[in-house]
């Protein structure tokens, strides 16, 4: 009667778990925030927005995912109406926003940010103007 070898299947099979949790997708998201890393990104925010030299202005902003797992809609961005969208792109806790026209005045924008501690702090262009943005939950 042969004598069934059990070591080496047990070896290979050990050695295929080891490869499959070596797989895993690491998190580099909020751990306290389950999904992709635009997820703690959607909803409202109140943003308080200032310009070079003026008065802040405070009013809220609408964020909500769009195609792509690193692109977001931010409506009402630079309070240019609830109607109209900038685009953010996001990676981890950066955001960048690529210029662009955004109506009714074809206003343009671009700049950056981070999100840090439930804050979303920017700094932008909006027709050449530097803005200032820090974005808080309601």
């Amino acid at each position: 009667m042969k004598k069934l070898h059990l070591f080496p299947f047990g070896i290979v099979l050990l050695a295929l778990v080891f490869l499959i949790q070596g797989c895993a997708k690491d998190d580099t998201g909020d751990p306290s925030i389950p999904g992709s890393d635009r997820d703690k990104y959607v909803g409202n925010w109140l943003c308080k927005e200032t310009y070079s030299g003026s008065t802040p202005n405070t009013f809220t902003i609408n964020i909500q995912k769009h195609g792509d797992l690193d692109t977001l809609y931010v409506y009402n961005f630079n309070n240019l109406g609830s109607q109209y969208y900038t685009i953010w792109l996001i990676s981890g806790n950066s955001v960048t926003i690529p210029n662009q026209d955004v109506s009714p005045t074809q206003v343009t924008i671009s700049g950056s940010g981070f999100y840090n501690s439930s804050k979303i702090n920017l700094t932008y262009t909006s027709d050449g103007d530097n803005v200032n943005a820090e974005c808080t939950r309601p």
